[in-house]
């Protein structure tokens, strides 16, 4: 089986397919509250396949909130994501699709969502590439006014506080509204 005979099998477990910016397939699938998203890779080796799902979860209200934030749309952002090998196939099939997907909603619905965003409001301001949205997402959707205002008065004294570049009193403001809706 290739990744192309991979995802419309996928699709017919129930996932839906989409692509990100840069042109990759994922897949995602709701289960309850939860968001779970795998992104399949197969690689073809001389006596077996290298296949891993990459699954992750969140929620949609993370998503809205980290899309809010940012100032453009977002599909899906992860709270948590399995770091797991992928697995060596001699003859992959469609049961082997099968048990993996299983596998990956299993995973996913064993993952602690609040202790994943736990883990993002505790972040420090000077987190590197996507951590900071993130950080800022999770303490809006908790409702946590106090550290965001204080983030912005001290971006309106000329402190960053450690945050990266692309972070902006813009959305440490949206990230506000956010907070103070939830409260």
């Amino acid at each position: 089986m290739k990744e192309i005979e991979m995802l419309p099998a996928l699709e017919g477990l129930g996932w839906r397919r989409g692509k990100d910016e840069v042109g990759d397939c994922f897949c995602l699938m709701d289960v309850g509250d939860v968001q779970v998203q795998i992104i399949p890779a197969i690689g073809k080796r001389s006596d077996h396949f290298r296949v891993s799902l990459m699954p992750s979860v969140s929620t949609r209200s993370f998503t809205a909130a980290a899309a809010f934030v940012l100032g453009e749309a977002r599909d899906y952002v992860p709270i948590i994501v399995s770091n797991d090998v992928p697995e060596k196939i001699v003859d992959f099939s469609l049961d082997d699709v099968v048990r993996l997907s299983r596998s990956a909603i299993s995973w996913a619905s064993a993952q602690d969502i609040e202790k994943g965003l736990a883990a993002y409001r505790a972040l420090p301001t000077n987190s590197k590439g996507a951590m900071p949205l993130r950080h800022l997402a999770a303490l809006a959707i908790a409702g946590d006014v106090s550290c965001l205002a204080h983030y912005q008065f001290s971006f309106e004294q000329g402190d960053r506080s450690g945050f990266v570049p692309y972070i902006t009193q813009d959305m440490i403001a949206r990230a506000l509204l956010i907070a103070r809706d939830v409260r």
